[in-house]
């Protein structure tokens, strides 16, 4: 009979596994670039500033164990000081400002909404722009761009990206939970509660417990990518975060996975996938193609099926890959 988990471990072995070398590369041009964004923060006057309890915060596949390509990206929260701040949802506050910045200069005029309604995200998002270019322009980094959510800079020497995010630091009414405002990047000039150092949280909590846990998510990420589904791979790992959370693992490569595709499936279906944190936000609303994706991920599943009862294991193989490489 043939071994599907057998093959799954291979293709993650020979498709998707990330060389240490370019990691550390990718990891030391992260920090020096970092550094130089925040000095010149620190340098400017009259300015949103750094939350002096913590200045930056990584987040993204990276630092979650669930990349699958190449580490040629690094997402990363730039957490402003909001003392003397309010957020709210629906005209109700939820939470306070932090930090220690009287005046705060990131509620002044400049940074506010047209209507006055408050702090603009396009504004902060321009402001954080202007910064990277002064900090790093001189050192053979690209003009940085407006990318939705984030400020991309490319390092050209070492063909990485980073996505810098302005993140308002905020402290929860309610259950005093640290939590950060980030742009919801449409036309609507809105923000987004979030607390990527809680999904970091749950999704190891998960991993401890659940073996190949972290590879699953990489398989259906791969999918993602060589299906081109438009979908944010947060949506993909939170949905099977919370399955990890609630439902039986196998601890078989092949069993987890094919539950997973299939609770994934449903998931697109539905046409819902709740942030964790912010149940007001759909990540996958607008999406289009939902069925069309979740109809791959069942022929993914029946393909797994098939090649389980074939005998000649390198036959087991070459159809897994072509399963996952969309061939």
């Amino acid at each position: 009979m043939g071994d599907v988990s057998q093959a799954l471990n291979w293709y993650i072995g020979e498709v998707i596994k990330l060389p240490q070398s370019d990691i550390s590369s990718a990891v030391r041009s992260r920090e020096w670039f970092i550094d130089q964004v925040k000095q010149e923060i620190k340098e400017r006057t009259g300015e949103p500033a750094l939350y002096p309890e913590r200045n930056t915060l990584n987040f993204g596949s990276y630092f979650k164990g669930t990349k699958v390509r190449a580490v040629d990206e690094f997402d990363v929260l730039v957490i402003l000081d909001t003392n003397n701040g309010v957020y709210s949802q629906n005209g109700i506050s939820v939470g306070k400002g932090l930090g220690r910045s009287d005046p705060n200069h990131m509620f002044d005029e400049n940074y506010k909404k047209s209507d006055g309604s408050g702090v603009s995200p396009t504004k902060l998002l321009n402001w954080l722009k202007d910064v990277v270019e002064s900090a790093t322009g001189k050192y053979g980094v690209e003009a940085p761009v407006r990318n939705g959510q984030a400020v991309t800079a490319t390092i050209k020497s070492k063909n990485l990206k980073l996505d810098l995010v302005p993140a308002p630091v905020l402290q929860h009414n309610s259950s005093g939970e640290t939590f950060y405002a980030i742009p919801r990047g449409d036309r609507e000039n809105g923000w987004i509660a979030t607390a990527p150092h809680r999904d970091i949280e749950r999704l190891s909590a998960v991993a401890k417990e659940k073996e190949n846990f972290r590879n699953v998510i990489r398989l259906c990420k791969r999918i993602k990518d060589t299906y081109n589904f438009l979908v944010p791979s947060f949506a993909i790992e939170s949905v099977i975060v919370d399955y990890g959370e609630r439902e039986y693992w196998y601890n078989d490569l092949y069993l987890d996975f094919r539950a997973v595709l299939g609770n994934l499936a449903e998931a697109f279906r539905r046409g819902v996938i709740l942030d964790p944190f912010d149940n007001q936000n759909n990540l996958i609303m607008g999406v289009e193609s939902l069925t069309w994706y979740a109809e791959r991920l069942e022929k993914i599943i029946n393909g797994m099926d098939e090649c389980a009862g074939w005998a000649r294991q390198d036959a087991v193989k070459q159809r897994v890959y072509k399963l996952l490489e969309n061939e």
